[in-house]
């Protein structure tokens, strides 16, 4: 990528496990003084190689116990749909929005209350695409054994 170095993907590998790191510790990791670090990560984030920071919430402490996939086929596919997207992505229940290529285009992470909230939410991305919307499939999440870049020992949820 143009604009960055080996150096800069050395913060960015911490960073994508270890958000909350200090300046501090990050220069230590890197062999640089805070306040270079501190140019690096808002040259980084000018560039769009850091999108942005948030906490990684269990979702059973939001009382979302359900996670679900939503696997769309579309019968067109093409920048017409976009803002459809635009309108799935900004949905609280959605925690991830792919275009992909293969048989089914979308793919949405979810998280609900209950089945009940899954199959509302099914019927609003039915509404949403109308006639063009070919296939609905949902594939409900039973473990997760890593998520966002996190690893380390595995935690049942």
């Amino acid at each position: 990528m143009p604009g960055i170095d080996e150096k800069d993907r050395e913060i960015l590998r911490i960073l994508r496990k270890e958000g909350r790191i200090t300046l501090t510790e990050l220069g230590k990791r890197v062999g640089l003084s805070p306040a270079s670090v501190k140019n690096r990560v808002e040259k980084l984030e000018k560039l769009g190689a850091i999108k942005g920071y948030s906490a990684i919430v269990d979702p059973a402490f939001l009382d979302e116990y359900v996670q679900a996939f939503f696997e769309l086929r579309l019968a067109i596919d093409d920048h017409t749909i976009d803002q459809i997207l635009m309108k799935i992505a900004r949905m609280e229940e959605v925690q991830s929005l792919y275009r992909r290529s293969g048989e089914r285009q979308i793919l949405v992470r979810a998280s609900f209350h209950d089945t009940d909230e899954v199959k509302a939410f099914a019927g609003r991305l039915k509404r949403f695409f109308g006639k063009n919307l070919e296939r609905v499939e949902v594939t409900l999440i039973i473990d997760t054994f890593k998520e966002n870049w996190v690893s380390g020992e595995i935690e049942r949820r």
